[in-house]
């Protein structure tokens, strides 16, 4: 039965019941009803200050919205005022929405067992009962079923302000902390929401391309954390492409694993990320050091390829040299023709780097690169022509040039 249709012979009788029940008196006892219900149901409701009477309040003017609208032959419905105050309480006071969800399935089931009471006690009159029970439950279904939409809608718009304010203050907070402006351990921590300072931090920082994806950085930041297996990560947003994330542990945590995950293929890596870990580190004095860190090990990491990720430990000394016209200069003197782009040349780049890397082995190397130990042998030689003295005299800055190169200038 439409909402729009009521029965002629019903009407008369709406009005007399509105006129009844909009009593003080008889909203009260609706109000007990319900709330004792919701109460009973719900026992955490009480724990929390002043929400028991925001509550009472709420299906106070849901009913009597509720009945002006009864008898009406079109209803409209609108959600009342202190049910959106609730909502945004909710939201506010981080409750799950869950509890805002059962408040109104326990008045449902209060609507459902009140009508079958009510029919139940009705006196014989002129009108069919079925035809005011199938009344009763469209209006009441209709009030309830939209009640919790918009109430859910409310709470889920307060929550993104809520987190939205919280990710700003967390910002706020970690850039006054970097900048060295907040340096007081227990403000610094309650700044940041609680997240524990005299721990070591491990800092992490992710970029993307494109600004606009920088919302999928989160959930690698949490698989990422969870690879290492710190709990409750610190994760601030500073807009832009990047995503910063620290780990607070009590101890440094072991991140050779992360380390192999980036050689892996379709592992974690996401396309166009990139990722730079810093050192794990104690204090505030290691927040900071380590997400400078963590940004200089970006500064080498490539996207969509195995170096995605960068550990700062593994590129500590060319990151510390850095990428200038002098650098470039030394790093020239020592490679001589070894800096070309050529296939062949980065080859024997490539095989040289590996070869120091193993400490030089051929064996290690030939099973790195996966080919034969004679094709290593091979392209050695190669090298000590290209160099004009033998392999066994490779000097620290050498090797130093070879792994600056290859992080800053590969092809």
């Amino acid at each position: 039965m439409s909402s729009a249709s009521i029965p002629s012979n019903l009407a008369p009788w709406l009005l007399a019941y509105v006129a009844e029940q909009a009593q003080p008196d008889e909203v009260e006892v609706w109000v007990d009803r319900v709330t004792n219900a919701i109460f009973t149901e719900i026992p955490e409701v009480g724990a929390v200050e002043g929400l028991p009477e925001q509550v009472r309040i709420t299906v106070r003017e849901h009913w009597i919205a509720f009945l002006g609208d009864f008898a009406q032959p079109e209803q409209h419905f609108h959600l009342v005022d202190a049910a959106r105050r609730l909502s945004v309480e909710l939201a506010d006071r981080q409750l799950p929405l869950e509890m805002l969800i059962r408040f109104y399935r326990v008045a449902q089931q209060e609507v459902w067992d009140y009508v079958s009471e009510l029919i139940k006690a009705l006196p014989p009159a002129d009108f069919d009962r079925a035809d005011l029970l199938m009344y009763f439950w469209n209006r009441a279904g209709v009030w309830l079923d939209q009640s919790i939409t918009e109430s859910v809608a409310t709470y889920q718009a307060a929550r993104s302000r809520v987190l939205a304010g919280a990710a700003a203050q967390r910002y706020e907070a970690a850039r006054s902390i970097l900048a060295g402006e907040l340096s007081e351990a227990r403000e610094a921590s309650s700044a940041l929401g609680g997240y524990p300072i005299s721990v070591h931090h491990t800092a992490v920082v992710l970029s993307v391309a494109d600004a606009e994806r920088a919302g999928t950085l989160e959930q690698l930041a949490t698989e990422l954390a969870r690879r290492i297996g710190a709990a409750s990560p610190l994760v601030v947003k500073p807009g832009g492409r990047q995503l910063w994330m620290w780990l607070g542990t009590r101890d440094a945590p072991d991140l050779s694993a992360l380390a192999a995950l980036a050689d892996t293929p379709g592992s974690l890596a996401h396309e166009s990320v990139v990722v730079g870990v810093g050192s794990a580190t104690p204090g505030i004095a290691g927040f900071v050091a380590s997400h400078r860190e963590a940004q200089g090990a970006l500064r080498v990491a490539t996207p969509d390829t195995s170096a995605w990720l960068a550990l700062y430990t593994d590129v500590e000394l060319p990151v510390l040299l850095g990428c200038s016209a002098e650098v470039d200069r030394f790093v020239a003197r020592q490679l001589g023709p070894l800096v070309g782009e050529d296939e062949s040349t980065q080859r024997i780049r490539e095989t040289l780097t590996a070869y120091l890397d193993s400490g030089g082995s051929a064996e290690e190397a030939a099973r790195a690169l996966v080919v034969h130990r004679n094709t290593i042998r091979y392209r050695l030689g190669q090298a000590e022509e290209m160099l004009g003295h033998p392999i066994a005299r490779i000097s620290p800055q050498l090797a130093v040039a070879l792994r600056h190169h290859d992080l800053f200038h590969r092809p």
